[in-house]
C-alpha cells in the first residue's frame, strides 16, 4: 500500500504545473511580458521539466531477506516528474537505478501516455502495493538514476536526465530489541532551500498577470506562521498578510507524515495587487489599486517572516525598459517553463540543522545550476 507520505509528496507535482507551459500566456501577452523565459513551443521532442523531478525513499515494513521478521524496515526509490510533449505513441519512460556502489540496481518502466506538443503530464514510477519487495535495500549514501525515453516502434532509446540523490536514515521507536531494525529512510532535499522561483500567474489573468514568488522551507508551516512582504526601492508595496496577497503551501516532500521528521515544503507567495503589465484597455478596467512592474523600474526585495522572525530574502530588478532583469539561469541550465530562478538568502535558525552547501553539488539531484550562487 502507498504510504501517506508518498500521497502527500505527489502534491509537489501538481503544484509545479504552475511553472509549466500549461500557463503559457497568449501571443499578445507573450510579446509584451517584461522578460523572456524559455520557450517550449515548436520543440521537436519531449522536454523533461527538471524543476519538477522528485525522488524520495519509499519505506516498506519488511526486508525481503528476512520477510518473517517484523519491524525490519527497508526502502526503495520512487521518482516523479513532469514531461512536456510531444510524446508519441509507443513511447515509454524508463528509470534506471544504480546502488550506493554505482552498480546497476534495477530498472522500471513507467506508465506513459501519448502527449501532444505543448501539453504536459506527470510521469511516475509504478506504485508498490506490498511491504516485501526484492528490490529494497538497507543501504544509505549516494545513489544514482537515469530517465530514458524509448520507443520500440521507431527504434529510439534516449537518455533525458541523469542524477543522484543522498539517502539518510534515523531510528524510530524505543530501544527494545524488536525495534532495532526499525529505521525511517529519507532523500535529502536541502539543496532546494536557497533556490527560489519568480513567475507571473497567467492562469489567473493573462492581460494583467499577478506576481508570484515561491521558495522552500524545512519543517512544518502553516499560513499563520509565514508571510511575505514585497518592497520597491525600500518601501513596502505588498504583503501576503493583506487581502491582496496570499501565502499557500503548494509542494511537500516529507518522510512519513510526522512533522518532527525531515520535511521540506515549498510556499507560493502571490501578490495580487502587483502585476507584470496591463493589456486590458477596456474603460471598465479599474487599475487604480494595482502596482504595475513595467511602469516602475527599480530594485525589488521580498522578505519572509516565519513566526515573526526574518528567515528569507531575495531580490529582483525591473529595468528602465519595463522588463525583468532576467539572470538567465533558467535558460542557461535548460530548466524549461516560465519561471525565473531567484537566489534566496536563508536566515535564522528556523530550518534547524541543514546543509547550506548542498546546492553546490546536489541541486536538481546532482545537476547544480551553472552560474548560480547562493547569497
Amino acid at each position: 500500500m502507498k504510504t501517506r507520505a508518498f500521497r502527500l509528496a505527489l502534491v509537489i507535482i501538481a503544484a509545479l504545473s504552475s511553472l509549466a507551459p500549461a500557463a503559457r500566456p497568449s501571443a499578445a501577452a507573450a510579446a509584451s511580458r517584461p522578460t523572456a523565459f524559455v520557450s517550449l513551443s515548436g520543440q521537436a521532442g519531449p522536454t523533461l521539466m527538471k524543476a519538477t523531478i522528485v525522488v524520495r525513499a519509499n519505506r516498506l515494513l519488511h526486508y525481503w531477506k528476512a520477510p518473517e521478521v517484523d519491524n525490519y524496515w527497508s526502502w526503495m526509490p520512487e521518482v516523479s516528474f513532469l514531461v512536456v510533449g510531444p510524446v508519441n505513441t509507443g513511447s515509454a519512460f524508463v528509470v534506471d537505478f544504480t546502488n550506493e556502489a554505482g552498480a546497476p540496481w534495477y530498472s522500471v518502466e513507467c506508465e506513459t501516455n501519448q502527449i501532444p506538443a505543448g501539453q504536459f503530464e506527470r510521469v511516475s514510477t509504478p506504485a508498490v502495493t506490498t511491504h516485501v519487495d526484492k528490490r529494497t535495500t538497507l543501504a544509505t549514501g549516494a545513489f544514482g538514476f537515469a530517465v530514458r525515453l524509448k520507443n520500440e516502434l521507431t527504434g529510439t532509446n534516449e537518455t533525458l536526465f541523469k542524477g543522484r540523490y543522498k539517502v539518510g536514515k534515523f531510528h524510530v521507536g524505543n530501544n527494545q530489541p524488536q525495534f532495532k531494525n526499525q529505521f525511517e529512510y529519507f532523500v535529502d532535499q536541502d539543496w532546494n532551500l536557497p533556490i527560489g522561483y519568480l513567475y507571473f500567474d497567467y492562469a489567473n489573468d493573462q492581460n494583467m498577470p499577478p506576481l508570484v514568488v515561491s521558495m522552500w522551507f524545512r519543517g512544518a508551516l502553516d499560513d499563520t506562521k509565514v508571510a511575505a512582504y514585497l518592497f520597491y526601492n525600500g518601501k513596502q508595496i505588498a504583503s501576503t498578510k493583506q487581502e491582496t496577497g496570499r501565502a499557500a503551501s503548494d509542494a511537500v516532500v516529507l518522510t512519513n507524515g510526522n512533522d518532527a521528521e525531515p520535511r521540506w515544503e515549498r510556499w507560493r507567495f502571490g501578490f495580487w495587487n502587483v502585476r507584470g503589465y496591463n493589456l486590458d484597455t477596456s474603460s471598465a478596467n479599474n487599475t487604480s489599486q494595482i502596482f504595475f512592474l513595467n511602469k516602475n523600474p527599480g530594485e525589488y526585495e521580498v522578505k519572509v517572516l516565519r513566526d515573526g522572525d526574518l528567515v528569507r530574502t531575495t531580490h529582483f530588478t525591473v529595468g528602465a525598459d519595463g522588463r525583468l532583469a532576467d539572470n538567465g539561469l533558467a535558460q542557461k541550465n535548460n530548466l524549461g517553463g516560465l519561471a525565473m530562478i531567484l537566489p534566496v538568502k536563508v536566515l535564522g535558525e528556523s530550518d534547524g540543522h541543514w546543509d547550506a552547501a548542498a546546492w553546490k553539488t546536489e541541486a536538481f539531484y546532482g545537476n547544480p545550476l551553472d552560474g548560480f550562487n547562493a547569497p
